[in-house]
């Protein structure tokens, strides 16, 4: 079967570059996002324009007229996240997925082909019981799943829930809320341990990279200390998770980069000290990029060429930055996206591929 896939929420495109790293024989016929940032790059690499509308205004006839017969979702995170305000479904920004869920019961046709990326949290909301619920109304069977790319050789710790479903026309009644039934381990391919950082940074030779990243003093003041997970080095095999709020917001936000001092002490406790002791800087938007697997150089994570015999050439559709976006707008679409590989390896095996097993239905 030949995928036609809608991209809600598209952002910049990480579902979309997720389908071409599966492999499969697909294409995304139509994407839906708010943000004129985002829709800027996507319509830079893919050469169409999202339609910038809110999902819930969204028709059933504007989706029939697609023919899809997958969807691909991102929807915002903010109602979920367990550092917000938790509104789940009485978030106004849950709208649009709460739409679509809607949609689903009065298509002529519902896509064959169902999947979701969000926060670790969204698996115990109530958009999730409505969601998965609806699913099984509807004849789908599902898996739900957290994971992250360290789990695929990546030094990123981006844990995300994702769910994956496809219709097999069984209906059945639901009295209450399908019971969850989580997948925190990747059962198919093996992959080795993380991958080191310096495999994912750009050459530096003369420091300009060091200098331009560098961390800004008033940034610094920000913070009255840096934990341990906040600093790594060339030689670490994890990072933080990069939000959108990385590099203009002093905390949580991505991890630092220690660029020299790496046999003395860490100055966790004197933050000034340490950027100045350690050259401590930000990552940049192309490294970043590289971690979350987005095909931006030949830097970036590639995917097997022992699966599918058109993936090379699936795979050429590479990624890159409008030239007027600035660094925090980069930044920022990058830390509203989502890891490439995760998606497409999911994609791969759980969404198209056979023998899925423990499958709920």
């Amino acid at each position: 079967m030949t995928v036609r896939a809608l991209e809600f929420f598209s952002g910049i495109g990480g579902m979309h570059y997720g389908l071409k790293w599966s492999g499969v024989d697909g294409t995304v016929v139509a994407s839906f996002d708010l943000n004129p940032v985002a829709n800027q790059c996507y319509t830079f690499n893919w050469g169409v324009n999202p339609i910038q509308v809110g999902i819930h205004h969204v028709s059933a006839q504007t989706v029939e007229s697609f023919d899809a017969n997958c969807w691909l979702l991102s929807p915002p995170c903010q109602p979920y996240t367990r550092t917000g305000k938790q509104l789940d479904d009485q978030d106004a920004r849950a709208e649009g997925l709460l739409h679509l869920i809607e949609l689903l019961a009065i298509l002529k046709e519902p896509p064959f082909y169902i999947f979701l990326e969000n926060v670790v949290n969204f698996e115990k909301s109530r958009s999730r019981d409505l969601l998965v619920s609806q699913l099984v109304r509807l004849g789908y069977e599902y898996s739900e799943w957290l994971l992250s790319p360290l789990q695929f050789g990546i030094p990123n710790d981006r844990m995300r829930y994702y769910l994956t479903a496809r219709r097999t026309g069984t209906t059945k009644e639901v009295e209450s809320p399908p019971v969850l039934n989580l997948r925190t381990t990747w059962p198919y391919e093996n992959y080795q341990g993380p991958q080191p950082l310096a495999d994912f940074l750009e050459d530096d030779p003369t420091g300009n990279i060091a200098d331009i990243y560098a961390v800004p003093e008033p940034f610094v003041r920000r913070r009255r200390a840096f934990s341990e997970a906040a600093i790594v080095t060339p030689f670490s095999t994890r990072s933080s998770c990069f939000t959108k709020a990385y590099g203009h917001h002093g905390l949580g936000a991505g991890s630092f980069l220690q660029t020299k001092g790496f046999d003395g002490a860490k100055y966790l406790d004197d933050p000034s000290t340490a950027v100045e002791k350690l050259g401590l800087r930000f990552f940049t938007p192309t490294e970043i990029a590289r971690l979350h697997a987005f095909p931006i150089d030949d830097q970036a994570p590639k995917p097997s060429n022992s699966y599918a015999s058109d993936v090379t050439s699936q795979r050429q559709h590479s990624f890159a930055f409008p030239p007027d976006l600035s660094t925090i707008q980069r930044w920022r679409v990058l830390g509203n996206s989502m890891n490439c590989k995760v998606v497409g390896e999911l994609m791969r095996w759980a969404l198209f591929g056979n023998g899925e097993p423990d499958r709920c239905v």
